[in-house]
């Protein structure tokens, strides 16, 4: 591994994904907005890790999972792998789809990138999410596994993990949509993503000026509930769509979506968080080549001044509140 470009990439090359939501750790930002309180809530951590050290960061997240299942309000936690990244969200042309899918995965395996985790631990309200136990957490236990010494140096460096208190605005899948806060935290406890299915995340960022958020907030539920129901071909006799590929242009239903809002500002600026889950990186990149989903995004896409950047991860890690 050339330590030079390991550096330097592993530094740089998930910036624009990591740094505009959040925060980093330990480091105390403003007050949370107030009227977020009552929604569910996830504190998430997106992090770097040195890949020997990844079945031990799955091992101490689980460790973490284990003395939180039995706190009031606890609902369940994912851990997932970045493993590329999305080009039609950038609507580039669809010669391109799917170029970048596995991107990520390839430059670890070469040498060229640490992995990027992201962290999502769920809970039904504000006030039921233990901040400092978890920033606690991430500083004293997930922080040592992030340690490396790069080759041919004496010095061991770090890579600092960065956190943000989240909060789920409105959420969906094949079964429904969700924009109660009870309705939602139920359908936070059951995750469906496990590990042995193979399915792939989706997690959307992008920023928009704090000043207009109300407005785009207001638009946000026709966004979902169009991202959730679309599928292709729309005649399918199961109203599901049919598996998407390289060569079509069809995909079935997102399998889960939401979309999340970091309760405190970024400067000027407020982040939000648009996950879904699908069967199939093809199935979601089809999707963007739909006109009914584009012209949904284009409600929202003037706010937008940051993003939108949308990376593929595969699941490492799923509990659900017993």
């Amino acid at each position: 591994m050339d330590r030079r470009r390991f550096l330097l990439t592993g530094a740089v090359a998930g910036s624009g994904v990591l740094l505009s939501p959040l925060g980093i750790a330990g480091m105390g930002q403003g007050a949370q907005v107030r009227e977020y309180a009552a929604f569910p809530q996830s504190y998430v951590v997106e992090f770097r890790v040195p890949p020997p050290q990844q079945e031990a960061t799955v091992a101490a997240v689980a460790n973490l999972v284990q003395e939180l299942s039995a706190q009031k309000g606890f609902l369940g936690a994912t851990l997932k792998q970045m493993q590329g990244e999305s080009t039609m969200v950038k609507n580039y042309p669809p010669v391109l789809k799917g170029m970048l899918a596995q991107a990520d995965v390839d430059a670890s395996k070469a040498g060229r990138l640490p992995y990027f985790n992201v962290l999502l631990l769920r809970f039904a309200q504000q006030e039921l999410l233990p901040r400092a136990q978890l920033d606690g957490w991430v500083q004293n236990r997930l922080t040592p596994l992030l340690r490396f010494t790069p080759p041919g140096a004496t010095e061991s460096a770090e890579f600092l993990p960065l956190t943000g208190i989240y909060a789920s605005l409105i959420a969906g899948d094949r079964e429904a949509i969700y924009s109660t806060t009870d309705a939602i935290a139920g359908f936070l406890a059951r995750q469906e993503d496990q590990p042995s299915k193979s399915w792939v995340t989706v997690i959307n960022h992008v920023a928009v000026p704090d000043s207009v958020r109300e407005e785009l907030e207001a638009k946000v539920a026709p966004l979902l509930q169009v991202a959730q129901n679309t599928y292709e071909p729309k005649d399918d006799p199961n109203g599901l769509g049919r598996p998407g590929s390289r060569d079509n242009s069809d995909y079935r239903k997102a399998v889960s979506t939401e979309i999340l809002v970091n309760t405190e500002p970024n400067g000027a600026l407020r982040s939000y968080l648009m996950h879904g889950v699908w069967e199939s990186v093809w199935d979601h990149e089809n999707s963007h080549l739909d006109p009914r989903f584009q012209q949904s995004f284009m409600a929202v896409a003037p706010y937008v001044v940051s993003g939108p950047v949308e990376p593929f991860y595969h699941t490492l890690y799923l509990q659900n509140r017993v």
